[in-house]
C-alpha cells in the first residue's frame, strides 16, 4: 500500500452544523414556507436522498422546484477531533491524497485546518470538473499519484460516491460511517467495503 486517498465531508470534516444551518435557511425561504416545510422536513428529505443514492440537496431542490437555494456555508465546517493526530500518524507511513466533491477553495480550507501539509495529492471536483461517483476522477488521482489501484485505498463516508467507484477500479476501500452516509447499507457485493469503521482513529488499527 502506497497511497491513502480521503474524502473530505463527513470523513475528515464534520458537516453537521453546515447542514443544520442550510436546512434552517431553506425552511425560512418564502417557497418553503408556502409549502409548509420545516427545517426538520428538509433535513429528512436529505436523509432519504442519501439512502436512495441521490444527490443530497439537489434532489430536494428539484423535487420542490425551489428557485431560492440556501448556500453551503463552509465556515461552519468543523474538523473531527481525531483527524489531526490520525492524519499526521498515517502521513509518516504512506502518501496521502484527497478525492472529493468540493467547492472552490479546498486547499485554503485544509490549510486553515492545518492539514494541507500532510496531503501530497489534492483532487477536487471543482478543479478537475469531474464529480464522484464518476470513476474518471479516481483514474485521474491514480495517474497523478503514479500508482496502481491495488497500491491505494479510498477512505470515505458514502457507499455510492466513494466505495462503489473505487472498488470498480480495484482500489481498496474503507467506509467510515459518519454523517448521512452512515444511513446507507450495501445493496450488493460491489458496494461492500474492505473495512468499515466508525471514526478516523480506527484507521490506525487497519494501517
Amino acid at each position: 500500500m502506497k497511497v491513502l486517498f480521503f474524502d473530505v465531508g463527513y470523513t475528515l470534516v464534520n458537516e453537521d452544523a453546515v447542514w443544520e444551518a442550510r436546512c434552517r435557511e431553506q425552511a425560512q425561504t418564502d417557497e418553503a414556507k408556502n409549502l409548509g416545510l420545516s427545517a426538520a422536513d428538509i433535513y429528512h428529505e436529505i436523509e432519504i436522498a442519501s439512502i436512495s443514492r441521490k444527490p443530497q440537496f439537489r434532489t430536494l431542490i428539484d423535487k420542490y422546484s425551489f428557485k431560492e437555494v440556501a448556500p453551503y456555508r463552509t465556515e461552519l465546517e468543523k474538523l473531527y477531533k481525531d483527524a489531526p493526530a490520525v492524519i499526521k500518524a498515517l502521513s509518516q507511513k504512506y502518501e496521502l491524497g484527497i478525492i472529493a466533491n468540493q467547492l472552490d477553495g479546498l486547499k485554503e480550507r485544509l490549510e486553515a485546518f492545518d492539514l494541507l501539509q500532510y496531503f501530497k495529492y489534492i483532487i477536487s471536483s471543482w478543479d478537475v470538473k469531474i464529480m464522484k461517483p464518476d470513476i474518471r476522477i479516481f483514474e485521474y488521482a491514480l495517474d497523478k499519484a503514479n500508482c496502481a489501484p491495488q497500491e491505494t485505498c479510498m477512505i470515505g463516508d458514502r457507499l455510492d460516491n466513494d466505495i462503489l467507484p473505487a472498488k470498480a477500479l480495484g482500489i481498496k476501500t474503507v467506509w467510515i460511517k459518519q454523517g448521512f452516509g452512515a444511513l446507507q447499507k450495501p445493496l450488493s457485493k460491489s458496494e461492500e467495503p474492505d473495512h468499515s469503521i466508525n471514526n478516523l482513529f480506527e484507521l490506525l488499527e487497519i494501517f
